[in-house]
Parts: structure tokens; C-alpha cells; sequence
């Protein structure tokens, strides 16, 4: 009877190759977080490109109808994410003996043409006044400090804004600026 003697060469994993595949699969496993995260902050990007479009076009349609139109938002909760809408100003008056009367106390409206847009989770914005004074206005319906901060005045005219989107509390892009002609200044 033969007896075998152990061979040289074993099957098996050397102790170099078992740490090269780990490696591979921790480099695999950073690259998918990476890509899952640059998923989001690409929505938050596209959410940004939709404002602006958003933004042009709100302008273009309150000067065409010469209407006062405002940026509604509804500020993300635990159970909805971050809203906004377009809003008109609807000033009733009654003229009673030659006394104007107010009939409606909330002024600004839903506009229908304009579905409320809802950003991706996680998405936001901030609206931050520019400096600018309006020396001849006189309503605090619209200037006031209750008054919306993003106002169309339907005369071309437009509270100056600035905006900024952000992801996770993250500023995404740079600031939208709008002047107070309505031009969208869309740096990147």
C-alpha cells in the first residue's frame, strides 16, 4: 500500500487573495452608496431646473394678463414633502354710499391653470428678500410683512427674491435670483 504524501500545493485561498476580494466588494459597496446618493442629489437638481422653468413662466403669464400672481409654499411635514403653488391676488371690493367695503378677508388665491408642485423628498427651498423698496406702494397686502415674499405685480414688475434649493439641509446649486423686472438669473 501506498501512502500519499501531502502535496505541495493545496486547494484553498492564500491569505492575499481572500484580502483582494474584500477590497473589491468594499470598493463595489462605496461606489453603489455613492451613485444612490448622487441619484438624490440629481432630483434635487432637476427639482431646481423645474423652478426656474416655473419661475419664467409665472412672470411671462402675469404680465400677459396683467394679473398679480405670488409663489405659495407649504413647507415639507412628517407626512408631506415640500410644496408650492401659484397664487392670485383678488382684491373684492364693495362700493356701498360711496364707502368701499372689504367682502373677502383672504385675498390670494389658488390659481387652477397651476397644479400645486410637490419636490422630492428631502427637497426644499428658502425665499430670502432682496433689498428693495417700492417708494410709491402703498398696499401691505403685497409689500407688508404678511404678504407673500415672491410677488408678480402684473405691471413687470416683481419683488426681488433670492432662492436657494437645498438637499438634506445642503445648499444644491447656486442661488436663483430674481430681479425686480422678473428676470431668472439661473447660475449653475
Amino acid at each position: 500500500m501506498k501512502r500519499s504524501r501531502p502535496s505541495m500545493y493545496q486547494a484553498g485561498f492564500t491569505l492575499i487573495e481572500l484580502m483582494v476580494v474584500i477590497v473589491i466588494i468594499s470598493l463595489l459597496a462605496s461606489l453603489i452608496l455613492l451613485n444612490i446618493d448622487g441619484v438624490d442629489q440629481r432630483k434635487a437638481m432637476q427639482a431646481r431646473e423645474s423652478l426656474i422653468l416655473d419661475l419664467k413662466k409665472i412672470n411671462r403669464e402675469a404680465n400677459d394678463q396683467s394679473r398679480i400672481y405670488a409663489l405659495g409654499i407649504q413647507s415639507a411635514t412628517d407626512v408631506s414633502a415640500f410644496r408650492y403653488t401659484v397664487l392670485e391676488y383678488k382684491n373684492t371690493l364693495s362700493h356701498k354710499n360711496s364707502r368701499i367695503q372689504i367682502i373677502e378677508q383672504n385675498k390670494w388665491k389658488a390659481v387652477p391653470d397651476f397644479p400645486m408642485r410637490t419636490l422630492p423628498d428631502r427637497v426644499s427651498f428658502r425665499i430670502e428678500p432682496a433689498d428693495y423698496t417700492f417708494e410709491n406702494a402703498n398696499n401691505s397686502d403685497l409689500t407688508g410683512t404678511n404678504a407673500p415674499q415672491l410677488i408678480w405685480f402684473g405691471n413687470g414688475e416683481v419683488k426681488p427674491v433670492r432662492i436657494q434649493m437645498y438637499y438634506d439641509q445642503k445648499p444644491v446649486g447656486e442661488m436663483i435670483q430674481v430681479d425686480y423686472l422678473g428676470k431668472v438669473d439661473e447660475k449653475n
